[in-house]
């Protein structure tokens, strides 16, 4: 019976790793349909300019200060990711991100740190977020004066935005704290599963014109864990974890929010070049009828590649 497992287990690993190869490896194209789409209205409110850099990146902007949230232009196809490192393309990074003042990192997986570091060297940013985040950043090339590892309650302010810091909690995927470790400040090319996750941060961010935006792009959520702060704007995660009304009902108790982006819920493993494709198992019908049950009132919106909106006080 032992020796039958033993056979077995190899095969199922194999079996999984086909399967999700299939699943993960199709473009399957996608539009935005009309029902998701942000109001018109959004594109003439005053405010901050926020444009989608695929995954849950997002250059935010007061017309002052460029915030960059999560920049990954860089998408490896899932070959690439286990056949070698995975490392940075400079020239989609200049393309996408040109300028920052400031790079928040919500964690350092591959799909939300892969660019950091060379968009930190190359404009002069300065690059906040977990010890791991912040590591990755000087194994690149970005200056330790130009680095900030931030800590749960504290807030900061880096030209017209302030920046408060709230922990969060990646979702568990098989296991807890999915591909954990130290990403050591000399780290040389990773393979995608050494981009290791330390902690996971949520930020608020005001602009000194008054916009506010709460940048939350996981599924999980626990009581309190915003801190009662409030903003307009909640982006928030949508894979991983289902968005229940109850998490729901908490983020926007919260953030007392009027309009959600949701998050995440492109595939990540295909190049941007191709176009918009929904990630495997996202479901945006079902994502907005819950926040919608929790305030039918609530202003919501899915963004296509390099679409701007502007979010008004």
């Amino acid at each position: 019976m032992k020796k039958r497992l033993a056979l077995a287990s190899p095969f199922v690993l194999v079996t999984a790793v086909v399967v999700a190869w299939f699943i993960f490896s199709r473009h399957v194209p996608w539009s935005v349909p009309e029902a998701h789409r942000p109001p018109a209205t959004w594109a003439t409110d005053a405010g901050l300019t926020l444009t989608f850099l695929g995954v849950t990146g997002y250059a935010l902007s007061d017309g002052v200060t460029t915030v960059l949230l999560d920049p990954t232009p860089t998408r490896p196809d899932p070959l690439e990711l286990i056949t070698g490192p995975v490392i940075a393309d400079p020239k989609l990074g200049e393309q996408w991100c040109p300028k920052a003042d400031l790079v928040l990192v919500n964690h350092a997986h591959f799909d939300h740190a892969l660019d950091v570091g060379e968009i930190g060297a190359r404009t002069g940013a300065i690059v906040a977020g977990s010890q791991n985040a912040v590591n990755l950043a000087l194994s690149r090339g970005v200056a330790k004066e130009k680095t900030r590892v931030v800590q749960q309650g504290e807030s900061f302010t880096v030209g017209t935005f302030t920046i408060d810091v709230r922990r969060s909690r990646h979702t568990d995927i098989l296991v807890s704290q999915p591909m954990s470790g130290v990403i050591p400040p000399d780290a040389k090319a990773l393979w995608f599963f050494k981009y290791a996750l330390d902690d996971t941060f949520a930020y608020r961010l005001t602009s000194q014109n008054g916009g506010s935006v709460w940048f939350h792009p996981t599924s999980t959520y626990a009581a309190g864990e915003l801190g009662g702060l409030e903003a307009q704007t909640l982006i928030v995660g949508v894979t991983g974890e289902k968005m229940t009304a109850e998490k729901a009902r908490g983020l926007l108790g919260e953030a007392k929010a009027r309009r959600v982006l949701p998050t995440h819920y492109d595939n990540f493993f295909q190049p941007m070049r191709k176009g918009l494709a929904l990630m495997p198992g996202a479901n945006l019908d079902r994502d907005k009828a819950t926040f919608l049950e929790v305030d039918s009132t609530l202003e919501w919106g899915v963004l296509d590649y390099g679409q701007t909106v502007t979010l008004g006080h």
